[in-house]
């Protein structure tokens, strides 16, 4: 129950940071996004703030011998483009927004860790490597789920990224499928209200990652007809969106390579656009 009241008593508070926000719409819809040189964030604040970006440590498919959390340095791939695309992301909310952060206020936790719903917005890279393989990505535990649905039933938002392909997709329809069976997973187009809450978002964006599309010889090029790029969703009994899956896409990519000159200027410009929207739908409703 107290769990309960800190998530609401959060909610409101962001709701009337989102009621102050909304009158800037019309001056950044249209914005080419700039940032500094990447220089070190201690220049952006380091105190604790408002909002925290959260990102969700989930148990990783066995694959074999890897365990339950895989191999890499965290385990599993839950952590790619960490720590850098969550810093860059929370410089874009920082600048373009009142939004009361700075790039030092992100986190990573266990999805079963209470501290989840003291939080609004959870946000999980959810790759498998090597494409249409099972030896990575997630592979949620029973405790994982019910955590997840109640915090989405709380009014949480979720934001899963980075899995491409029909063999993830139909993964990714598995590990939803776990914690909302009963609901539908639809696939958002450019008219829902997600897409224009903040910026105007007309076409979802292909962005580029760089081990799947570009620089590494990766197994597809960008704007690949095989390969859309596509936004699903989960939503509650009232129509508001618990839960996106981008597809085909890798806002994360856009985030961590915001400093990279090789990396596509527009591709980052769309990553912080969907991002913000995301997070400013979490806020509003």
């Amino acid at each position: 129950m107290e769990m309960r009241i800190k998530l609401s008593i959060l909610k409101r508070f962001l709701l009337l940071v989102t009621a102050c926000l909304l009158f800037v719409c019309t001056t950044v819809a249209a914005q080419v996004l700039q940032f500094d040189n990447e220089g070190d964030s201690e220049i952006y604040g380091n105190e604790i703030t408002d909002f925290q970006w959260i990102r969700g440590q989930y148990t990783n498919h066995a694959g074999g011998n890897r365990g339950g959390y895989g191999m890499r340095r965290r385990g599993g791939w839950w952590d790619t483009d960490y720590p850098d695309s969550d810093e860059n992301f929370l410089r874009g909310v920082q600048r373009y927004t009142n939004i009361d952060t700075n790039p030092r206020n992100h986190e990573f936790i266990e999805l079963t860790d209470p501290r989840l719903f003291e939080n609004i917005f959870l946000y999980m890279n959810w790759k498998r490597v090597p494409i249409g393989s099972s030896y990575s990505g997630p592979n949620f535990s029973p405790e994982e789920v019910e955590a997840l649905r109640e915090f989405m039933f709380r009014g949480g938002f979720v934001m899963v990224d980075d899995f491409w392909g029909q063999p993830h997709l139909d993964d990714m329809f598995m590990e939803i499928g776990k914690i909302f069976p009963e609901r539908e997973i639809i696939k958002l187009n450019n008219t829902h209200e997600i897409f224009h809450v903040f910026f105007d978002i007309d076409e979802v964006p292909q962005v580029p990652g760089r081990m799947v599309t570009w620089d590494f010889g990766g197994f597809m090029k960008l704007d690949d007809p095989s390969y859309p790029p596509e936004v699903y969703a989960v939503l509650d009994d009232d129509g508001r969106v618990m839960m996106v899956a981008n597809y085909n896409t890798d806002l994360g990519d856009g985030w961590e390579h915001t400093f990279y000159k090789g990396y596509p200027t527009k591709a980052t410009n769309d990553a912080y656009k969907i991002g913000i929207n995301f997070l400013m739908y979490a806020f509003s409703h």
